[in-house]
């Protein structure tokens, strides 16, 4: 029997991220949240793509994907995946686990970051390969 999912997430402990970048799937947008999805590249080669996120820093909400191009009373959209890469990028997880009642990840980093992945639909809303080439998908990894 092969290693299981929840066994694969804590594997990632002393992982570094390498990138975070949006891939934008219309331009121009027609809307700020499902227009883009972000991927997320750590040491190992494990890849993380995912369209609904939050990041936490010093135990405050910092950013999230809803923010993505909102101008939040700034001069300027902001952009949540700059901010997302600044504060993930080269930072090392500690932990990574699946809340078994949703489909979320939770991943905590060092400097006190903390990203939580939602799944809040039965469509692939998140999905991780491995470096091995193993892949989960959101709306599976609670079937099992």
């Amino acid at each position: 029997m092969g290693i299981n999912f929840a066994d694969r997430l804590r594997q990632l402990h002393g992982v570094k991220c390498m990138s975070v970048d949006g891939v934008e799937y219309e331009v121009p947008p027609t809307d700020s949240i499902y227009a883009v999805e972000t991927a997320i590249s750590f040491s190992d080669g494990t890849r993380l793509a995912a369209q609904f996120w939050r990041l936490i820093k010093s135990g405050t909400p910092l950013v999230s994907i809803f923010d993505h191009r909102q101008k939040c009373g700034l001069a300027v959209p902001l952009d949540a995946i700059h901010v997302l890469k600044n504060e993930l990028q080269s930072n090392v997880i500690l932990a990574a686990e699946m809340n078994e009642t949703t489909g979320d990840l939770h991943f905590s980093f060092e400097r006190d970051i903390k990203l939580e992945v939602f799944n809040f639909t039965a469509f692939e809303i998140w999905d991780i390969t491995f470096a091995d080439g193993t892949r989960e998908f959101s709306n599976y990894a609670l079937q099992k």
